[in-house]
């Protein structure tokens, strides 16, 4: 695992950690499949590079 620091507005990090909470799942877990929808939605570009 690989720790990454980003910066996130106020109000988006409490929308996020309110979904997180409310789906049972830790703000950590809830960012990972977020932004592993998004890796799968440009997976074309990662293709460009093999």
């Amino acid at each position: 695992m690989k720790a990454v620091y980003i910066k996130i507005g106020k109000d988006l990090h409490a929308k996020a950690k309110i979904i997180s909470v409310l789906r049972g799942i830790t703000l950590n877990d809830y960012l990972a499949k977020a932004i592993a929808k998004e890796i799968d939605k440009d997976k074309g570009v990662l293709a460009k590079i093999k």
